[in-house]
């Protein structure tokens, strides 16, 4: 009869653990990790929701709020939101914000992020240029609407002289009148936020399979046809959710506007979240401001629904979804 060996397989600190005790954590570990999140979602976010629907049928301004003698209007807010011609030329100035300045950045951004990847063929110098785009991305928007608004200065603006220096203008450009001030936040914020899709961009484009590019290179595809038929296709949904983020950024874009323009001059830069930002900080009309946010999140509820939809059909009809 042979004696029946065992070997241990047990780490040590399994063996020499205390008896009774949970083997990885105590019992209360796991209900602090999943109720503190929920407790903080629920303070910041869920509880100013409900917050804000409640007011927004209500007649609240500062002093109301601290008397406690609001009163309900019903729709009488989201009324006068919408019969104000304010509102409007608000959702003008969002609709070229986000054609011309969101797309913009998006579009940009891809370019430069292929650009980088294919023409540059230094892992050094990639990641150094990589790093000098992505600064104005750094830095805080109050900081970026300081400085452009120096640089655009129309008397002697840093880009008002260059562009009278190469002959591309013959007199001075008032950045900030009306009907001009928009596109000088616009071009603020594709300097400050181009970076953005360009990082998303680039990511996406390092994690293709290079499989797929060697085949096509033994088939003989040259730089163009490899870039619209493949690498273009397969990098869609990458730049679907660029425009996704840029958009639902936009649709809350008051930082640059508050600094460089102050929404005017004549209403002519407000865009619809720097309206509510106005009503209700510096107003202190409360019930005002938050029709303004609802309508603001309907409408980006929307608009981003309309977007995916759309994209899904475009990568259906082409068999990439």
């Amino acid at each position: 009869m042979t004696a029946k060996t065992t070997t241990q397989t047990e780490p040590q600190w399994f063996v020499n653990r205390k008896p009774g005790r949970s083997i990885i954590v105590a019992r209360w570990v796991p209900v602090a990790l999943v109720s503190a999140p929920v407790l903080i979602l629920f303070a910041i976010v869920i509880y100013p929701t409900i917050w804000m629907f409640y007011h927004a049928l209500q007649d609240t301004n500062m002093v109301r709020l601290f008397q406690g003698s609001w009163s309900y209007v019903g729709f009488a807010n989201f009324a006068g939101v919408l019969g104000a011609e304010r509102f409007w030329n608000s959702v003008v100035n969002l609709l070229v914000y986000l054609s011309f300045g969101a797309c913009l950045q998006v579009l940009l951004g891809a370019a430069l992020a292929l650009i980088l990847y294919e023409t540059v063929k230094s892992n050094a110098l990639r990641t150094t240029l990589l790093i000098l785009m992505v600064l104005p991305m750094m830095l805080p928007p109050s900081i970026v609407g300081v400085v452009w608004r120096f640089l655009l200065t129309p008397s002697n603006g840093a880009i008002n002289q260059a562009l009278l220096n190469l002959g591309l203008i013959d007199s001075h450009i008032e950045w900030f009148n009306a009907g001009v001030s928009l596109w000088s936040v616009i071009i603020a914020d594709v300097w400050n936020w181009t970076a953005l899709p360009l990082l998303i961009v680039y990511s996406g484009r390092v994690s293709l399979p290079p499989a797929v590019y060697e085949a096509a290179q033994v088939d003989g595809a040259d730089g163009w046809t490899t870039l619209r038929r493949i690498t273009l296709p397969m990098l869609k949904e990458i730049i679907a959710i660029a425009f996704i983020i840029r958009f639902m950024d936009a649709l809350k874009f008051v930082d640059l506007v508050f600094v460089m323009t102050s929404g005017g001059p004549a209403q002519s830069s407000e865009l619809p979240a720097y309206i509510a930002f106005q009503r209700g900080i510096r107003s202190f009309e409360i019930g005002e401001a938050a029709a303004y946010a609802i309508i603001i999140f309907i409408f980006s509820a929307v608009l981003i629904t309309l977007f995916l939809k759309y994209i899904k059909k475009v990568l259906n009809a082409q068999g990439f979804a």
